[in-house]
């Protein structure tokens, strides 16, 4: 198992005009993502990987993993309604050079028990490590006793946590283990997750500006406290006069 450290960036998808992937994009993309040292989260919500076609999705994971040749740990979103979808696009991407499929249960309306036996069904195989995907700002989640359950299986490697619930949150955080990971997300949040004690947590802003979060990893990691509260202050305010759509 490969485990993320530090900053991973949220990868978006460049698309063309006629929206097909903008490939000379993604290599100059992905070869800044890498050279920076940022572990890469691909094809997720923010990456709009549910608004691409299956044969778009398939070109973008294959483009990336040959541009990022194992660098750095890449993660691709093969989440969608249909568990026999998710299997067709692992093993079309399969011989690529990815450490992880990330798969989210969209349907908001489906049981705790069904989401289990989703993941099951796909982890039992997949050629690929799963890498649950706990969102609750884009589905009704995943129940924290599923993921106790699932954390056992030998093809499911960690969990991404999701969500603005600091108390669901640190139940997630619990399972952390050599064997598991558990990563953080969101920008507002990477500071939080890192000194709760998580080896990596995500952000989409990281994409763009990569040396602000690397330096407060740095800074994190140094133990040096006071500073990291005063630089993670300054992030947050820049993130603010950013506009949004920007």
């Amino acid at each position: 198992m490969r485990r993320l450290k530090g900053v991973v960036a949220v990868v978006p998808t460049p698309l063309n005009e006629d929206e097909s992937a903008d490939l000379g994009a993604i290599e100059r993309l992905i070869d800044f993502l890498a050279g920076h040292g940022l572990g890469l989260f691909a094809l997720g919500s923010a990456g709009e990987g549910m608004n691409l076609t299956f044969a778009t999705r398939v070109e973008v994971a294959r483009k990336m993993a040959e541009v990022n040749d194992g660098r750095v740990p890449l993660l691709v979103g093969g989440g969608t309604f249909s568990v026999k979808e998710s299997l067709e696009f692992i093993d079309q991407v399969a011989a690529s050079r990815i450490d992880g499929i990330h798969v989210i249960p969209y349907d908001r309306k489906i049981s705790g028990e069904a989401v289990e036996d989703m993941y099951r069904s796909i982890a039992d195989r997949s050629a690929l490590p799963l890498w649950l995907y706990q969102n609750t700002t884009r589905t009704s989640g995943i129940p924290l006793e599923v993921v106790e359950r699932l954390r056992h299986h030998a093809n499911i490697t960690g969990v991404k946590v999701a969500g603005f619930d600091l108390r669901l949150n640190q139940g997630f955080l619990a399972l952390d283990s050599p064997d598991f990971q558990v990563m953080g997300s969101a920008d507002s949040q990477f500071f939080t997750f890192l000194c709760l004690g998580l080896e990596a947590s995500s952000t989409s802003t990281s994409a763009c500006f990569p040396e602000l979060f690397k330096d407060l990893y740095a800074t994190i990691l140094a133990d040096k406290l006071s500073l990291a509260r005063h630089k993670n202050a300054r992030i947050q305010a820049f993130l603010k006069r950013i506009p949004k759509g920007a």
